[in-house]
């Protein structure tokens, strides 16, 4: 790991880990370790605020974005941070049906459940 991750300062998560990594049960204490080192780190590659220096770093981006499959200890406990804390990316494209098709259908399907089942009452009081 020559210069691959260095951060400036420990990272914490008092949001969702109050007590500490090594604390919440979730982790061991070898990936609390390498959070606390490295999660800025992390946390700035996987959010594009700081560029790959070395193909280490660029493997371990490719893995945030679902390309590559987890290898290493830092991209597992990252992905493992990651999928406890629901911060997962997304990205979608959301399509809506047109409403009046939509409404029209629905309403057309419902007149001839009522009609149908009105009917026969009315035919028996008669």
């Amino acid at each position: 790991m020559n210069g691959s991750f260095s951060a400036k300062r420990r990272f914490a998560d008092d949001k969702h880990f109050r007590r500490g990594f090594s604390r919440s049960g979730a982790f061991t204490i070898k990936e609390a370790e390498l959070l606390e080192r490295c999660g800025s780190a992390f946390k700035e590659l996987d959010e594009s605020s700081r560029e790959p220096v070395d193909d280490i770093e660029s493997l371990f981006v490719s893995v945030c974005r679902g390309d590559a499959e987890p290898e290493t200890a830092e991209q597992k406990v990252w992905l493992k941070y990651k999928k406890l804390t629901g911060r997962r990316a997304f990205h979608g494209l959301v399509s809506n049906p047109p409403k009046s098709s939509a409404n029209e259908t629905a309403a057309n399907s419902d007149d001839d459940d009522v009609d149908d089942v009105d009917s026969p009452e009315l035919d028996d009081e008669d």
